[in-house]
């Protein structure tokens, strides 16, 4: 509960200043911590690694272009805010949110590990279709960043954990101030939301609740998806494989790639996704 309201407060923080959207350079950088922090926890084993994770993994790269292509005719925009949070990986969350719900915890960190890198691989031959419509960007320009943003922090938790035991395990402790940083991300991106609406003036108002609808159902229908293919047996794991997305990540796409009122969908995505949630551990008790 202290965190959602944490999240609410950020937001609004960030909507009253909507200067502080010039530092949105900087999610870049907090993300990798994120990340670096998340990679220290998780093991990983091919052994993990099921048929109906190579269906989350399928999705999670198709579903982000047909949603695009489904409804770019009828609001581009409202289309770019979708794909930028479909398109992101399984939040390294996930396999926290597995143990609360009594679910397999390593089948969910292998979708962490599994979808991350291969986002981070396919993403940059995706994003010149989608915007590439809107601004000349070539694969090179998009592929560095993306690549880096996930394999450098992946990198450099495996070599710590080879090389230094201890010092990972004393790094552990400390992971709890990544949501500092996942607040500091959700402040800027909702002061680049604010400086855009400002600019756009009251018509940006009938956008943003466009955009909050879409991402409502975007949120219902991806955990559904998950549920049904994980069926027999795996419907909560699959559905948080699917369901729960790096909206960090998504974040920093649309703020460095695709524009600040797309990211306004990781950001209505962090609060559905929440909802969700709170409503499968309520249906577990």
């Amino acid at each position: 509960m202290a965190r959602s309201v944490a999240i609410l407060v950020a937001i609004g923080i960030g909507l009253l200043v909507p200067v502080a959207g010039q530092l949105s350079f900087l999610i870049r950088y907090s993300l990798m911590a994120m990340l670096f922090f998340s990679f220290l926890e998780v093991r990983f084993s091919f052994k993990l690694v099921q048929r109906v994770h190579l269906l989350v993994v399928a999705l999670n790269l198709s579903l982000p272009l047909l949603l695009f292509a489904i409804l770019h005719p009828f609001n581009p925009q409202i289309a770019l805010a979708v794909f930028a949070i479909a398109v992101a990986p399984t939040a390294a969350v996930a396999p926290v949110m597995a143990g609360f719900l009594r679910g397999n915890v390593s089948f969910v960190t292998a979708a962490v590990l599994l979808t991350s890198p291969t986002v981070a691989l396919v993403l940059p031959f995706m994003l010149p279709l989608v915007v590439g419509r809107q601004a000349d960007i070539s694969i090179i320009q998009v592929a560095l960043p993306i690549v880096s943003i996930i394999f450098l922090p992946l990198l450099a938790s495996l070599a710590l954990r080879w090389s230094w035991p201890g010092g990972a395990s004393w790094l552990k402790q400390y992971s709890g101030y990544s949501f500092i940083l996942f607040l500091f991300n959700v402040f800027v991106a909702a002061a680049s939301a604010a400086q855009f609406a400002h600019e756009q003036g009251s018509s940006a108002l009938s956008l943003f609740a466009g955009i909050g609808l879409a991402i409502a159902l975007l949120c219902l229908l991806q955990f559904r998806i998950g549920e049904w293919i994980g069926r027999p047996g795996l419907q909560v794991e699959a559905s948080l494989s699917l369901g729960r997305k790096n909206t960090m990540f998504g974040i920093w796409l649309a703020l460095t790639f695709i524009s600040p009122v797309a990211a306004l969908g990781p950001m209505f995505y962090i609060l559905y996704q929440n909802l969700y949630n709170s409503w499968q551990l309520y249906r577990m008790r």
